[in-house]
């Protein structure tokens, strides 16, 4: 876990070499991009050769420090091949990415972007420190960072590919591990495992912070209307401040002192519309790292689909397909994004684009009042858990596709199919060869046995009226998206549609056991929407003519609009929370030092478990609340877990088929079990006794 100073700089060494490498692909292939666009670009395809070349090596290597070897000679011979062609066309090279810092002069708001991301680089450091020998985390990665570090410390230490969970030997990882595996490859090198942890996060925090602003820029054009959607997006919240104010004393401050009490997460209350760096860049992973290479696959897109740069279709394709081991909602709502687009394409190219704004207008009109009687008939029934759900997206969705299928048959009659496969084509061609091997490889397995995909109506809204609850959670910020969308232009509107398909489809499907975890499709169709909101917003605050007047209501809406997220935001810098206590940092340091990588550890289910997380070895049985989520079939160890505490001797066919090396036993097993401590030492040998922690081993069953 401590690492070394020669490990760390050679993993900072690694990194910035595929930083590099992707700025040559970069320059080579997005060469009319300005300098700042490539920089970024680069950036994003440099951490995504680090996910995936030393995956596809690691298939006949193992997670090893071969694979990573050979990982770097392939990014290193796509970065000379890009310099070759670079010099034998006579272009600048790296040299073009000099004018990057030229962007702050040109636009001064990318001061406040930078200043965004010093901040969360902050909260980075700030949710993983190491002090007096304990591990302190804040509000935010209480619940997930152990989970993360399991996933990073056990490919590391056991090099096993395609992955395994240490929380369920036997089991493949078919979570998106390689928005994880980034980190562990750091540390496979030697860096700490903090350091490990938070540089690739680091990195992509700026991707997703800079890579959003460029698609807010491209899609609104203005320098004010981006500004404000990046506000409204990054700084999201509702009217949950009004819960905390008045009232006893103390409810104000509880933001800073309770447990997940906060103007963008206050269950009691039904607040769930969480802020997005607090809850969703900071402790989801898989959201980060997708987001980081979503934004700037949407910049390619709108390129591609609107402003005729028709090369961009294939990039955009590529990164696309690279998405699902990263993050698959991000994969999922892309091809949504895409459908939407495409839909709009053929519509314009026939020449029917006004009657389709049309009737897209009036669904939005009539679509609200419909999705609330639908709540209330639905709640009332029972029914908002339902087969039937799914049969009417799917019914949806074929009517979807049989539209499509008019579209290109009309566009076929026109001899414009042609047009068609060279541009749509291309991406869905490039994104379906490299995601679908992924998807059956991994997606599809781990779905299907946990039941992933179920109907489900109306997110989390749980006992609310659904305007109400919509209206709570995303406050002024929904208001100006939905007065946006039913007045903006028919050009603009187009940029919009697939927002509502994002929406809907959301509302009517769930794709993971966990409700909440829809969000993850809903703020990409929440981002198209920011940028709705701010033109509207922008043209409201136009018409108000004396100058005083229009700054006090702009000041009063920036006010309404941040003031819960600054708050959320305040919550998590002062925020801290005891991980792995005292004795855990020498336990594990025993641990590594002494048991085998692939040793099986008996402890109790708890989520924040020293020996997964910070050892890479696995345990009989993890934290339930990982496993249910990830649809995976835990009860009969879980079961087993118990009974070994409570009746070793008659258990012990336990021990051997499970292949248990080794059982601890601390005050968390005590709690959790009627443990048999005579029993255990009667059966098994004391290897390690700090007077809190005994480790057993268990000899011959391993």
């Amino acid at each position: 876990m401590e690492g070394s100073l020669g490990g760390a700089l050679g993993a900072v060494g690694m990194f910035l070499a595929f930083q590099a490498c992707g700025a040559a692909v970069a320059c080579t292939c997005l060469r009319r991009e300005s300098s700042g666009v490539r920089l970024l670009l680069g950036s994003v395809l440099g951490s995504l050769m680090l996910q995936w070349f030393p995956a596809l090596w690691a298939f006949p290597l193992g997670f090893s420090l071969a694979a990573h070897g050979m990982a770097l000679l392939l990014a290193l011979g796509c970065a000379g091949a890009c310099v070759y062609i670079n010099r034998k066309k006579g272009l600048r090279g790296f040299r073009g990415l000099a004018g990057a810092p030229g962007a702050f002069r040109r636009q001064a708001f990318l001061w406040a972007v930078l200043l965004f991301w010093g901040f969360y680089v902050y909260l980075v450091a700030h949710s993983f420190q190491v002090r007096d020998n304990r591990v302190y985390c804040c509000q935010a990665t209480y619940g997930d960072m152990s989970m993360h570090l399991s996933f990073i410390t056990s490919l590391a230490r056991q090099q096993v590919f395609p992955p395994e969970y240490s929380l369920l030997p036997g089991m493949r990882l078919s979570y998106p591990f390689l928005s994880d595996s980034i980190s562990s490859s750091l540390y496979l090198l030697g860096a700490p495992l903090r350091f490990s942890y938070a540089l690739p996060m680091w990195a992509a925090g700026a991707q997703v912070f800079f890579g959003a602003y460029l698609f807010f820029r491209r899609m609104l054009g203005g320098k004010g209307k981006s500004a404000l959607a990046f506000l409204l997006f990054f700084l999201n919240g509702g009217l949950g401040v009004f819960y905390f104010l008045g009232g006893q004393e103390g409810n104000f401050s509880r933001i800073f002192t309770a447990f997940y009490q906060t103007p963008t997460n206050y269950v009691d209350e039904n607040i769930r519309w969480v802020n997005v760096i607090a809850d969703m860049m900071l402790p989801q992973r898989a959201t980060l790292f997708g987001w980081a290479i979503l934004f700037p696959t949407l910049y390619l897109l709108y390129r591609a689909a609107f402003e005729g740069q028709g090369r961009y279709f294939l990039w955009a394709g590529i990164l696309a397909g690279a998405l699902p081991m990263v993050h698959t909602h991000s994969f999922l709502a892309l091809a949504l994004v895409c459908g939407g687009w495409l839909v709009w394409g053929l519509c314009r190219g026939l020449g029917r684009e006004g009657r389709a704004v049309a009737i897209a207008k009036s669904a939005v009109a009539a679509g609200l009042p419909f999705m609330c009687l639908l709540k209330d008939l639905l709640h009332t029934r029972g029914l908002e858990d339902s087969p039937w759900l799914l049969v009417s997206a799917c019914g949806m969705a074929l009517a979807c596709l049989a539209l499509l299928g008019v579209l290109l048959f009309s566009t076929y009659r026109r001899g414009q199919l042609e047009r068609v496969a060279r541009t749509w084509g291309v991406l869905a061609l490039a994104a379906c060869l490299l995601a679908l091997p992924q998807l059956f490889l991994w997606t599809f397995r781990q779905a299907g046995a946990g039941h992933f995909v179920r109907g489900h109506f109306g997110w989390v809204t749980g006992e609310d009226n659904y305007l109400w609850f919509y209206l709570k959670n995303l406050g002024l910020s929904g208001i100006l998206a939905l007065g946006g969308l039913l007045v903006c232009r028919q050009e603009r509107f187009a940029r919009y549609v697939p927002a509502l398909v994002i929406w809907v489809m959301a509302e009517f499907v769930e794709f993971q056991p966990n409700d909440y975890d829809n969000n993850k499709l809903l703020y990409v169709g929440f981002a198209l929407l920011c940028c709705c909101g701010a033109e509207f917003a922008l043209d409201l605050l136009a018409k108000i003519k004396r100058r005083q007047a229009r700054g006090l209501a702009a000041g009063a809406m920036a006010l309404f609009l941040t003031a819960p997220a600054v708050l959320t935001l305040g919550r998590e810098a002062v925020s801290e929370y005891e991980l792995y206590g005292d004795g855990a940092l020498a336990l594990c340091q025993y641990v590594e030092e002494n048991l085998p990588p692939d040793a099986v550890v008996l402890t109790d289910t708890r989520h924040n478990n020293e020996i997964c997380a910070l050892t890479g070895r696995n345990v009989v049985c993890g934290s339930p609340s990982y496993l249910f989520y990830h649809g995976l079939p835990y009860y009969g160890r879980e079961y087993a877990a118990g009974e070994m505490y409570t009746r070793p001797r008659e258990t012990l066919d336990f021990y051997r088929n499970l292949r248990v090396g080794y059982v601890l036993l601390s005050d968390f097993e005590r709690s959790s079990y009627q443990v048999d401590q005579e029993g255990l030492d009667s059966l098994f040998t004391r290897v390690y006794d700090d007077g809190g922690r005994i480790l057993y081993q268990v000899e011959g069953m391993g």
